[in-house]
């Protein structure tokens, strides 16, 4: 219909007048197409999974991964993502390590691929699709975690090789140009960049690492070379992204809710040591490299602001001209030229109406909102269970968080503990 009306645009003939009606005519059916754009939009990609094939699923999963399962086949490509960072983490909490580096690996490579140079990748990029019909990416902390946590899978596995491959795509996406920088601040990232790299022998890529997260962190104590068991610890609930302003195009984040602890308490071998609070998973939800900001898609909400005015505009100048112009001499080409206007405005405004400006509040509700760091040097004819107590900010602990976790053998003589103080399958 659009390029119908376009090719007669250049086929009037008659006098005047009838230009002018042929013109209003066309302009109004132009803008109708226009405007009804959207219906040609993508709808809600929702699978459509019978029971049967779910319960079949499900026969060989781990009973604790059901719910997070049925609900990745429920709600299918457009939150495939979402739900293997979900599972890929719960997983690993359950120590159902291969399951969680398969979903970690899907997520990984979607979220790689979201940046290819295909249709979905372009429709993810779009200006023409609501945000929360995209197929979810996650913002660039979330992407983070993925790496983050595929990394910890790879030091568990005693590749740590490929686990500071890990944790540099972790740092890139923190890095990523999207806002036109290309600094990282994820201190957690670089710290293990430079654990693993002083494990395998790197010295001069672990130093490199170190001074970074120095520069980072200044009150941190780097690890003594020496040093040969890592302890993780997170605290605290997930970040929450939350609409506000016009049209809800503005994406805001809330810290986490139903959580008090932010200090985590070590008693290992008869010795109790303090965790490092090493990363603010929140402060990476509300900051690129370095830089803290109110909102997101602000540019978006302006772009459809801006072209409702211009359009605006350029349709009063053409109903102004298409009133002039019998009073003008050749007035058939004043009106052919109101014609033009109009249709430049309606085009404008229906791109304003067009450009979906609602945030995509969807946003990965198992992590923490803090991650905490000790290493030591642990005979391992003694390594144990360490004990770990979580606190308040003013030292007090926290009943019922407290817990016990193995040092478990990774590479070389080396150990890792990781603890939650939240389990990450408490997710609707």
């Amino acid at each position: 219909m659009i390029s119908e009306n376009l090719r007669g645009m250049t086929s009037f003939t008659g006098d005047a007048g009838g230009i002018a009606s042929n013109l209003r005519q066309r302009l109004a059916a132009l803008t109708l197409v226009l405007l009804l754009l959207p219906a040609c939009g993508p709808s809600s990609q929702t699978a459509h999974v019978s029971d049967t094939a779910i319960n079949s699923f499900l026969q060989n999963k781990p009973a604790g991964l059901h719910l997070l399962y049925r609900k990745a086949l429920m709600e299918g490509p457009r939150n495939q993502v979402l739900n293997d960072m979900r599972v890929g983490l719960a997983a690993m909490e359950l120590g159902h390590y291969s399951l969680a580096r398969d979903a970690l690996d899907r997520a990984l490579l979607n979220i790689e691929t979201i940046y290819a140079d295909d249709a979905t990748a372009r429709n993810a990029r779009s200006l023409w699709y609501e945000e929360g019909k995209k197929d979810f990416k996650g913002e660039p902390y979330e992407r983070a975690m993925a790496y983050y946590y595929r990394g910890l899978l790879y030091i568990l596995e005693g590749d740590f090789e490929n686990a500071r491959a890990s944790f540099k795509g972790g740092v890139l996406q923190d890095a990523f140009a999207e806002e036109e920088q290309n600094r990282c601040d994820f201190a957690l990232l670089i710290f293990l960049q430079g654990w693993v790299s002083d494990k395998m022998g790197d010295r001069d890529l672990a130093r490199m690492a170190y001074e970074e997260v120095k520069r980072l962190r200044p009150d941190f104590q780097l690890p003594d070379p020496g040093h040969n068991v890592l302890v993780i610890v997170e605290t605290g609930t997930s970040p929450r992204k939350v609409s506000d302003g016009i049209g809800h195009g503005e994406l805001k984040f809330r810290r986490g809710r139903g959580f008090v602890e932010s200090r985590a308490h070590l008693k290992l071998n008869g010795s109790t040591y303090d965790a490092y609070p090493m990363e603010d998973i929140y402060w990476q939800a509300t900051s690129r490299g370095g830089r803290q900001f109110d909102k997101i898609l602000e540019g978006k909400v302006h772009f459809r602001q801006t072209n409702a005015m211009v359009g605006s505009a350029l349709t009063d100048i053409a109903a102004k001209t298409m009133i002039m112009a019998p009073l003008m001499e050749n007035s058939g080409s004043f009106q052919i030229a109101a014609g033009a206007l109009g249709l430049v405005g309606a085009t404008q405004m229906a791109l304003a109406a067009n450009t979906k400006t609602q945030a995509d509040t969807r946003y990965w509700n198992n992590l923490p909102d803090g991650v905490h760091v000790f290493t030591a040097r642990v005979e391992p004819a003694q390594w144990g269970d360490v004990e770990i107590v979580f606190e308040d900010a003013t030292q007090r602990p926290q009943p019922g968080l407290s817990q016990q976790r193995p040092i478990l053998k990774t590479h070389g003589g080396t150990g890792l503990v990781w603890a939650r103080s939240r389990s990450a399958l408490n997710v609707k």
